[in-house]
């Protein structure tokens, strides 16, 4: 039941469709307030929250338009549909300019407003669908926030290593999936040595401080000694008070642990994100040589061989125990470089374990999980994968159910299968033009939509002329043809689900007309829809 207010300077005007709603609509739309004025009607909706306003457009005083225009920066989603005794092309153009979902003349009929209400409705509908749509996908990119932690700080700590700028790289997907607010960080190292010896409390907390109380954030324990930590800087020419602010923050924190320490720092020079790696290796350097606020070598993994060493190993037992961190290590590089087939060997490498070690280490889960999100979210960032796909691809609750269960042949099958969709969609995106690539991807992304070539044209910046003849040599048909292909295969994934509507399946390939779209699909594959969905439901196969 959506809530409606309607709203005229004129009595009979409201009264007129307050029966009309009475008489014809009671099912779906209830009228929760009348106003006689623009003004009554912004103060009526504070207290009656309606989700439909039928708006006069000539009051006294405050207009509908004005009206609108202040309703509509309030907050919550509400659809407009105008009321006026005048047809003006001005005052239209205006209207749907603002977003007003219909526009009636007076006197209003039945049908006439039965069409206005059911495109508000649709409106309504469509957005509170985006709004949830997006609240999902804020939700799975904060779950993922951790794996890409764990990618930036595997990335930064390697010697010799620089964060590659420029768009769909790594520095940018890192930039934009854990907000860094600057283009400069400093790098360091925090060491943990409890007289308990609860490291991971002493961690926790550690990390829990950096969070909630400056912009640091901590990378993941190693060794059950210590973790490596970043603070992004907004200014670099405030970068010596920011540093000061945060390591303040810690120093009051922890002031007992660091005075006895229980806790050692060690941070390097503000450096370019770009560089990065540059303020880790001085920050490693500090710490070997015990300077700084109690200090860490020259590399992540150097890092790694000093605490052993000085926990009384040896550097061999050190070197077998983070192999998997130089594995890691090259198949991040791998993908960064592009070569897909050999960061599948590495992967292979990093599954080995799972049929040796019982019970499975769960060390080796958060590994693979990183690995797979940092190479969809490599190639979401070049345009190769779309928005859709890679929400779909970043759904690990299947594996994640397979390694609850201890299936570790089911769970490196389904990892292989993953990686392996992923390096096919690089090796079709490396034959063709950057230009056929996006074009492929929008289609992807709005083939549910009214799409034509010059949109995609126009969305991607080339000319309509130009997109044509790349994608006539390269795929050998045109943008229509690929258009028509796309649809005609995403409604054959949707004809193979059970009991599925004909007229929704239309809607979701983006063809409003469900006959024509039956026509179509005909021609295409020689059967109907209906047809189709009934030899799926058999077990025919169709395609063969």
């Amino acid at each position: 039941m959506k809530r409606v207010l309607i709203v005229d300077d004129e009595l009979p005007i409201i009264n007129g469709l307050s029966l009309l709603f009475k008489r014809y609509f009671q099912g779906g739309y209830a009228v929760v307030g009348t106003a006689r004025s623009g003004r009554e009607a912004i103060e009526k909706s504070k207290t009656l929250a309606p989700e439909i306003i039928l708006m006069d457009v000539q009051m006294p005083g405050i207009t509908g338009l004005d009206a609108i225009r202040e309703l509509s920066q309030e907050g919550g989603v509400k659809a407009f549909i105008l009321v006026t005794a005048y047809e003006r092309f001005d005052i239209a153009r205006e209207a749907l300019s603002m977003g007003v979902c219909d526009y009636l003349l007076k006197p209003v009929s039945r049908e006439r407003l039965e069409i206005a209400l059911r495109a508000a409705s649709s409106y309504l509908d469509r957005v509170r669908l985006l709004n949830e749509r997006e609240l999902e996908f804020r939700d799975r990119q904060q779950r993922l926030v951790p794996f890409v932690k764990t990618a930036f700080f595997v990335s930064a700590c390697r010697k010799e290593y620089h964060l590659t700028a420029g768009p769909g790289n790594d520095l940018g997907v890192f930039r934009e999936m854990l907000q860094l607010p600057g283009e400069t960080g400093v790098m360091g190292i925090a060491s943990f040595a409890p007289p308990d010896g609860n490291v991971t409390a002493s961690y926790e907390r550690f990390c829990s401080v950096l969070q909630y109380k400056t912009l640091a954030f901590a990378g993941p324990l190693e060794d059950m000694r210590h973790c490596a930590w970043f603070l992004p800087l907004k200014n670099e020419t405030s970068a010596s008070q920011e540093l000061d602010a945060c390591l303040e923050v810690v120093q009051t924190a922890f002031s007992a642990q660091l005075a006895t320490g229980e806790i050692k720092l060690s941070y390097g020079q503000p450096e370019n994100l770009e560089t990065i790696g540059r303020s880790w290796e001085t920050a490693v350097r500090l710490f070997a040589r015990g300077q700084g606020s109690g200090t860490f070598p020259s590399s992540y993994q150097e890092t790694s061989a000093v605490a052993y060493t000085m926990q009384g190993h040896s550097l061999d037992e050190w070197s077998k125990e983070n192999a998997a961190c130089a594995l890691d290590a090259q198949f991040y590089d791998e993908i960064i470089e592009g070569r897909f087939a050999m960061a599948g060997q590495s992967l292979e490498r990093m599954l080995l374990p799972l049929g040796s070690v019982e019970p499975m280490e769960r060390d080796i889960f958060f590994r693979i999980i990183a690995a797979l999100s940092f190479a969809a979210s490599k190639l979401s960032g070049g345009g190769v994968l779309s928005e859709k796909r890679y929400r779909e691809f970043m759904d690990f609750s299947d594996i994640e159910r397979l390694w609850a269960e201890g299936a570790s042949q089911l769970f490196a099958s389904n990892v292989r299968a993953r990686f392996q969709t992923l390096q096919g969609r690089a090796a079709a995106a490396g034959a063709h033009s950057p230009f056929v690539v996006r074009a492929l991807q929008y289609i992807e992304n709005h083939y549910q939509e009214p799409i034509t070539l010059e949109s995609a044209a126009e969305a991607i910046g080339i000319s309509s002329g130009h997109l044509t003849r790349l994608m006539s040599d390269e795929l050998k048909r045109g943008f229509a043809r690929t258009l028509i292909e796309y649809r005609t295969q995403r409604a054959k994934e949707l004809l193979k689900k059970p009991n599925v509507s004909i007229r929704e399946v239309s809607r979701l390939c983006g063809y409003p007309d469900a006959n024509y779209f039956a026509r179509l699909f005909r021609r295409l594959t020689g059967y109907t829809p209906r047809e189709y969905a009934a030899r799926m439901t058999r077990g025919e196969n169709t395609d063969a």
